[in-house]
């Protein structure tokens, strides 16, 4: 069998079908092995194909993820080994919907715990330049089916629903996209104006209506946004072996060293780590943010992010198999590097053009 130009791991079926949603076409491959995959043809803008291999393991987290990323890679030798998904972001860095591209990776639970606390003994792997660029070059995401600009009824839900939230709108990291320059304080005049809010000193407060009506509209979207103008962050993530919703993770993940920490989730560290022992060329890890690691965590932007994050690793994969100084025909876009020892086998990759 040739060797895929891409391998994506999914971690679990909402994120395996927003990824398979990417390309029309899918040959079930290998349904009797331990790990089955999908096999499919990505066209990319310019006209060229990437043949693409989708699967995921039983459960998520590290441990199933790697076992089967690491079979599949051994089987089909991709030159790209990459995982879309969700996470949780830094409410600091991020708001909900925005995607993390992992510009390094790293497990963070990794260490000693002492009688003083836990002392981190971290392996960080870092993403590829090349790819750190067409990820800073993609936002915003504005050609993307769930890209869109807010419009002023979605700004007013935004501002009502920060301030139930007890957040400082102006200092919330998705405010411009909200509130471009020229819009504030106007529309917030405009939503006081139908007895939503009112601003007694310096900030803005919900009134009793205003609150029952955010409430309401939380309550009744239950199947989350369909589109957002949400931002693509270029950032660190960690990956731990649990779920965190006390709302300590970011200053534990700061405090062990990592100012800039953006996403966590459970699996990213563990495909740069199958990447890199396996002689993979390229990894990459982009994934949504559907909660913020807090108590008021939900599952109300986990479709949206799974979305979102199949979307932007599509846009990335497009754009990094475009970029050849001297284009080629359609079955050599990708050069191939003979002879790669990995163990005692000489395997053959994909890679792409730098």
């Amino acid at each position: 069998m040739d060797p895929i130009d891409v391998l994506i791991v999914a971690a679990i079926p909402l994120e395996h079908e927003a990824a398979k949603a990417g390309i029309e076409d899918w040959t079930l491959c290998d349904e009797d092995d331990p790990h089955p995959y999908q096999r499919g043809e990505y066209r990319c803008s310019d006209g060229r194909r990437l043949s693409v291999a989708l699967a995921r393991p039983a459960r998520m987290s590290g441990r199933p993820t790697g076992v089967a990323a690491t079979a599949l890679v051994d089987r089909l030798r991709p030159g790209c080994l990459a995982m879309p998904g969700v996470c949780a972001g830094n409410p600091g860095q991020v708001a909900l919907g925005d995607v993390v591209v992992a510009e390094m990776t790293y497990e963070y639970d990794e260490g000693k715990q002492t009688r003083d606390g836990f002392v981190g003994d971290h392996r960080q792997y870092q993403l590829d330049q090349k790819w750190i660029r067409a990820a800073q070059e993609l936002n915003p995401p504005s050609g993307l089916p769930s890209y869109g600009p807010a419009t002023e009824e979605e700004a007013a839900l935004w501002l009502l629903e920060r301030l139930l939230l007890d957040q400082d709108p102006v200092k919330h990291p998705a405010f411009e996209r909200y509130f471009p320059p020229g819009t504030w304080p106007q529309r917030p005049e405009a939503i006081e104006a139908q007895g939503h809010i009112v601003r007694p000193a310096v900030a803005w407060v919900l009134t009793e209506e205003g609150r029952t009506f955010i409430e309401r509209a939380r309550y009744d979207d239950v199947h989350g946004p369909a589109k957002l103008p949400f931002a693509v962050a270029v950032a660190p993530m960690a990956s731990g072996s649990y779920v965190a919703k006390d709302g300590q993770a970011w200053a534990r993940l700061s405090a062990m060293g990592v100012r800039t920490v953006t996403g966590l989730d459970m699996e990213a560290a563990t495909i740069a780590t199958v990447a890199e022992t396996q002689g993979v060329p390229d990894w990459l890890v982009v994934k949504g943010v559907m909660d913020h690691a807090d108590p008021a965590k939900d599952d109300r932007y986990k479709r949206f992010a799974a979305r979102a994050s199949a979307e932007v690793l599509y846009a990335l994969l497009d754009r990094r198999a475009g970029r050849s100084p001297n284009p080629a025909p359609r079955d050599v876009r990708l050069e191939n590097v003979q002879g790669l020892q990995i163990g005692d086998h000489n395997v053959q990759h994909n890679t792409f053009n730098g």
